[in-house]
């Protein structure tokens, strides 16, 4: 499986996850999209 996602603080509003997982399905992909918490002074740990 591969593994995408978006980071950002907030993050939780974001609908790129919805979206790129409904395409995965649609298209048969074994991937996932995640959303993921990350402030600007912790990116570079991310």
């Amino acid at each position: 499986m591969k593994l995408f996602g978006v980071l950002g603080d907030p993050v939780s509003h974001s609908l790129s996850p919805a979206m790129h997982n409904a395409a995965f399905k649609a298209l048969g992909m074994d991937c996932e999209y995640h959303a993921f918490r990350v402030s600007k002074d912790s990116l570079h740990d991310a």
